[in-house]
């Protein structure tokens, strides 16, 4: 296959140091999206009104949804392309990339305009404070409503991501980064546009880097170059998107039900409690970014592993990733637990003491579990990357079913303590599952036989 500079083949080499090597534009470019998305908070809790922010921060789960969606559609995306690049097969990659184009915009203009039409009742339905009901509906309405920005982004970054490169959409996200940061600073402070300037910030930043991003792709690498009649996907291609996306969007969908049943019961303590969560949350981030981002990248490392049939290959790293990532682990509960209210400090002013209290209680809570989150980070990446979907379900039925069950009674008895335990209970027991399989459902044996089957109907 021809390839062009800045693409990775992951079928050979160190897995250490491909992961690494891999993983560092993609942390770089979760710093500067973390950046953006925390000068949102920022500039809307130091400069606005704590209402600002909560109402912003209301908006987590529901925007979570929608971003959690699009994920599925670009997951599947990329798990094609890599299939096909480790194989080696030009036409199919371009056939992938042109067909899952069109899929991914239709179903992104879908998604916008049931966020227009949806984001009050669904505010609503969460019992959102009334005295942020109004900037919650709006913030949901403009950048859910322009979705389409973030996936034209999001797909042409995934593409580019499964044939090894990671440089060039981390260089289009810190443009958009520093876009936003700016646009931020002219709408909100100059023009005193408040909840919807930071919105607007954000949705003409990321079309703006989408644009240039997808050109940019289609200049640089040849094999990515698709025919028109490409971008009407046949069946067996929508049949095998379709095996992948669907399973994924009910199993995201899933979790951030959970999360909607979480931001319920959180939304009923009270706009600080909203707040507070808003804060530890952009903590976490802050302390787990590269660790996300390394586990996260191992779905190409077994995607193109496993698309060259390197099944014992994909075994060392896993092996090779669990020592990096536990160490990894240990930093971040560290920054969490030593530095967590020097950091919350960046969002809010030191004297909403029961904003920054009730946000460390929840620092504490994570950090004592950040490393089944790491964990089931690393093997649900490991088993989507193969392709292997099912189990990754499963498993967020469990921590959906859980994180839910977890909310309601524990809140009842222990008040916002409660709240803090249900996700990593959940990330326990969806550990369990995702963990279990790749060690015990034989996968590789499973694999090794399909191969020979193949090759004996030759």
């Amino acid at each position: 296959m021809s390839r062009r500079s800045g693409s990775m083949d992951m079928t050979v080499g160190s897995p250490t140091k491909l992961l690494v090597v891999f993983a560092i534009p993609m942390l770089i470019g979760a710093v500067f999206q973390l950046m953006y998305n925390m000068v949102d908070t920022i500039v809307l809790g130091k400069f606005v009104s704590a209402e600002a922010l909560a109402s912003v921060g209301a908006t987590t789960s529901t925007t979570g949804m929608v971003i959690m969606i699009g994920n599925a559609l670009t997951n599947a995306v990329s798990i094609l392309v890599s299939h096909a690049w480790g194989a080696k097969d030009e036409p199919q990659v371009r056939r992938i990339v042109g067909g899952t184009l069109s899929v991914v915009a239709v179903c992104s203009l879908a998604i916008g305009a049931a966020s227009v039409a949806l984001a009050r009742p669904l505010m609503r339905l969460l019992n959102t404070p009334e005295n942020i009901l109004d900037g919650a509906t709006l913030y949901v309405q403009i950048v859910c409503g322009m979705y389409i920005a973030q996936m034209l982004y999001n797909t042409s970054a995934a593409v580019l991501r499964a044939i090894g490169d990671s440089r060039t959409p981390l260089a289009f996200l810190i443009l958009c980064s520093l876009m936003n940061i700016a646009l931020d600073l002219i709408f909100v402070l100059g023009l005193n546009a408040g909840v919807a300037g930071v919105a607007w910030a954000t949705v003409i930043s990321q079309l703006f880097s989408a644009v240039l991003c997808c050109a940019y792709m289609w200049k640089k690498y040849p094999a990515l170059r698709f025919e028109r009649n490409a971008l009407r996907p046949g069946g067996d291609l929508l049949a095998s998107f379709g095996r992948i996306a669907l399973p994924m969007t009910a199993q995201n969908l899933m979790l951030m039900v959970g999360q909607m049943v979480i931001s319920r019961v959180i939304n009923g303590f009270g706009s600080d409690i909203v707040a507070a969560y808003t804060v530890g949350g952009k903590v976490e981030q802050l302390a787990t970014v590269i660790i996300s981002q390394v586990a996260f990248s191992f779905s190409i490392y077994a995607g193109q592993n496993y698309g060259a049939k390197r099944y014992a290959r994909i075994e060392q790293g896993v092996r090779r990733a669990l020592a990096l990532l536990g160490a990894m682990t240990a930093v971040a509960m560290v920054m969490m637990l030593g530095f967590g209210r020097s950091l919350a400090l960046l969002f809010v002013d030191a004297g909403e003491t029961a904003i920054l209290d009730a946000a460390m209680e929840m620092l504490r809570v994570e950090a004592a579990f950040m490393p089944a989150l790491c964990a089931i980070w690393l093997y649900n990446s490991a088993l989507r990357g193969m392709g292997l979907i099912r189990p990754t379900v499963v498993s967020g039925m469990l921590e959906l079913v859980s994180k839910v069950g977890f909310s309601i009674a524990l809140s009842a008895v222990y008040g916002t303590m409660g709240i803090w335990f249900a996700s990593p209970l959940g990330w326990i027991i969806g550990l369990a599952m995702s963990g279990g399989y790749y060690y015990f459902a034989h996968w590789k044996e499973r694999a090794l036989q399909a191969d020979a089957a193949a090759d004996g109907g030759v």
